[in-house]
């Protein structure tokens, strides 16, 4: 009986332990599709199951020729992970995307406009 007891005194403290370790890392957004937008100087971004369900994607343009208030845009994506959104760019222009979900952010993912 006393072994038992032990075990399940060892199963208790290990469940406890794991419910209390670091939730894994969020990882990097996968790279979008770009595409022209209809507006002259903006570009249409797509991704398809490229973030966590619901995440907020923020993208940032580092172009320093871009206005700041048209640098820095964000999405929520829908519920399975999938967003789109039209950013100001053009050829050339160096983006970092990354996302955040409740406390967690990510590493970012950057790439250039085609």
């Amino acid at each position: 009986m006393g072994r038992r007891r032990l075990t399940v005194w060892a199963f208790a403290a290990a469940v406890a332990i794991g419910c209390n370790s670091p939730t894994l890392p969020l990882p990097p957004p996968a790279l979008p599709s770009v595409t022209a937008a209809s507006e002259p100087g903006k570009v249409h971004l797509k991704s398809t199951r490229g973030v966590e369900a619901n995440a907020i994607v923020i993208l940032y343009n580092r172009n320093p020729a871009v206005p700041r208030d048209l640098r820095v845009t964000g999405v929520q994506a829908d519920g399975d992970g999938s967003w789109e959104q039209t950013i100001t760019a053009q050829r050339g222009d160096i983006i970092e995307l990354t996302e955040e979900f409740g406390s967690l952010h990510s590493p970012s993912t950057t790439f250039q406009i085609p």
